[in-house]
C-alpha cells in the first residue's frame, strides 16, 4: 500500500514537472521570437549579472578573512534535485549574454522540479548576500549568495521572494541547511533554481 502510494504520489510530481517544462520551453520560444523583448532581456541580463558579481567581490573584500575562511575545505553537494535545463556554458538560449568566446553564455546551471521545491546550501559557508537583485530591471530574482571563503562563493537564484528563518546576511550555514525554495522570480520563464559557482571574481562550472 505505501508503495502504491508513493508510485501514484511520484506520477503526479512528474505530471506537474512535465507541464512545466512545456510551459517554460514556450515562454523561451515566445521570447526567441519577439527580437525587441529579446534584445533588452539580453542587455538586462548581463549587465545584472556583471553589477552584482562586483558587488559581491566587494563585500568579500571588505568581510575578510575575520569572518570568511580564507578557504574552504570540502566538497559542494547539489542544492536540489530535479532535472537539468541548461547547463553551464556556451548555449542556445538567445537571452543569455555574452561571455569570452560565446555569443550566448549560462553561468551556471539550472535545475528544475516542482515549483516550492526546497532548496539547499551546497556547503558550509557565511551568507553574505540574501533579497532581491538590485540590479535586475523589474521583475526582480530573489536570491541567497553564501560564502564558503574568502574566494569561492555560490549563487541561488530565482527563489521564492522571502527568507527561511536563519538565513541572513551575516549567518553561518552547514551543507544541506535550507536557503529558499525554487520559484520563478526575476527573467525566468518558469520554476527552476539557477545554481552558479564563482571562484577568484569568475564563474566556473558547479
Amino acid at each position: 500500500a505505501k508503495l502504491g502510494g508513493a508510485e501514484t504520489q511520484l506520477a503526479s510530481l512528474q505530471s506537474k514537472l512535465e507541464k512545466q517544462l512545456a510551459q517554460q520551453k514556450d515562454a523561451e520560444t515566445k521570447l526567441d521570437q519577439n527580437k525587441v523583448q529579446l534584445a533588452a532581456a539580453l542587455k538586462s541580463n548581463g549587465q545584472a549579472l556583471d553589477s552584482l558579481g562586483n558587488k559581491i567581490d566587494k563585500l568579500l573584500a571588505e568581510q575578510g578573512p575575520g569572518k570568511i575562511p580564507s578557504q574552504y575545505s570540502g566538497t559542494l553537494q547539489w542544492p536540489m534535485g530535479g532535472v537539468v535545463t541548461q547547463n553551464f556554458g556556451c548555449t542556445g538560449v538567445l537571452s543569455e549574454p555574452p561571455f569570452g568566446n560565446c555569443a550566448h553564455f549560462h553561468q551556471g546551471i539550472d535545475i528544475a522540479a516542482p515549483c516550492l521545491t526546497p532548496v539547499h546550501a551546497a556547503g558550509d559557508g557565511v551568507v553574505i548576500f540574501v533579497g532581491y537583485n538590485p540590479y535586475d530591471a523589474p521583475p526582480r530574482a530573489w536570491l541567497v549568495i553564501i560564502a564558503h571563503s574568502t574566494s569561492m562563493v555560490t549563487w541561488y537564484a530565482h527563489m521564492t521572494g522571502k527568507a527561511p528563518p536563519g538565513i541572513r546576511v551575516g549567518a553561518k550555514v552547514v551543507a544541506g541547511q535550507l536557503v529558499g525554495t525554487e520559484n520563478t522570480t526575476g527573467h525566468s520563464s518558469g520554476c527552476h533554481l539557477h545554481w552558479a559557482v564563482r571562484v577568484n571574481g569568475r564563474v566556473v562550472s558547479p
